[in-house]
């Protein structure tokens, strides 16, 4: 596979760390979103949404980590038994739905 660079502005292959800023449009912060404007018309929106999907994964992230902390602590104590018969169900089912298509 080859692939054309031509044509690129600030892509050559000593500028690789390089990247253009872009000036932003009159529109400027808006609810909807972002939007910032190039050089010869393109532009881009980032919608508020990317915010809260942020925001929701870092809360995940944190339930997260309490639970593992949570079962860390049971098992150091010898209070934590898993129950190989469900663990290997939820394996299997997640196996199947992973195949599938349905989840990841």
């Amino acid at each position: 596979m080859k692939i054309q660079s031509d044509g690129l502005q600030g892509s050559t292959p000593l500028e690789t760390e390089r990247t253009q800023s872009a000036p932003q449009t009159s529109g400027g912060n808006t609810p909807e979103g972002r939007k910032v404007a190039g050089h010869e018309g393109d532009s881009v929106e980032i919608s508020s949404i990317s915010t809260h999907l942020s925001e929701a994964n870092s809360l995940d992230s944190q339930h997260r980590a309490n639970r593992i902390a949570e079962l860390s602590a049971l098992h150091a104590q010898g209070n934590y038994h898993a129950n190989a018969a469900k663990l290997s169900q939820a394996l299997v089912a997640h196996s199947i739905r992973s195949s599938e298509g349905g989840d990841k």
